[in-house]
């Protein structure tokens, strides 16, 4: 991920387009991120569309490359988000199966490169929901791993410190930011609070 936008060895495939998450820091930290396809998350994480490479590789994708192919933002926008859909969709019903909540939350860490943009999959975000019965705090210290755990839980108060001990141990950080969801939104979680101002990403109405 040094360079975030590397010339593709192979033609752009639709197919392996997925919206990647990371922390505005690191975005601002590359050249042509004006040239990708982003969608803001809230607290410090932006999605981007990025294709995924053989070998454990992603790139950001810019839009010249689409639109030399005839295609438009919302083609790569439907693309990334259907792909998306698919990859987590296992965990869909993961959920729906497990006969208990565990006392500090879930840990999901079974992606190294694309693990945060389960927050871009509308149907991970209600299951989680649902499972919890109201809403749930979600943390993604480190790019391969998604902290979450039931905001009605006595160890909500203790989660905001446990994202920031993985982030200050993360291989890879992410964000020390919280976000909580109702299954329908997302939304920014100030630090020393469990709520904040609504950022709702349109795209879960869709």
């Amino acid at each position: 991920e040094q360079q975030l936008t590397p010339p593709p060895a192979v033609a752009l495939s639709m197919s392996r387009l997925l919206w990647c998450v990371r922390n505005d820091r690191f975005l601002g930290s590359h050249g042509r991120v004006a040239d990708l396809l982003r969608a803001s998350i809230g607290a410090d994480m932006t999605a981007f569309v990025a294709e995924e490479l053989p070998g454990s590789i992603m790139r950001g994708v810019p839009r010249d490359e689409w639109t030399s192919l005839g295609l438009g933002d919302e083609d790569v926008q439907r693309a990334a988000t259907v792909n998306t859909a698919l990859r987590f969709e296992p965990l869909v019903g993961r959920l729906a199966r497990t006969d208990r909540i565990p006392a500090d939350g879930w840990r999901v860490a079974s992606d190294s490169l694309f693990q945060g943009s389960l927050l871009m999959a509308p149907r991970v975000l209600a299951a989680f929901a649902e499972r919890a019965g109201g809403e749930v705090l979600l943390g993604v210290p480190d790019r391969g791993a998604v902290l979450a755990l039931p905001a009605s839980l006595p160890s909500a108060d203790r989660f905001q410190r446990r994202v920031l001990r993985e982030w200050r141990e993360a291989m890879n950080p992410c964000s020390r930011e919280l976000l909580i969801t109702d299954g329908q939104g997302l939304r920014a979680v100030s630090r020393g609070s469990r709520a904040s101002a609504p950022v709702v990403l349109p795209w879960l109405a869709e």
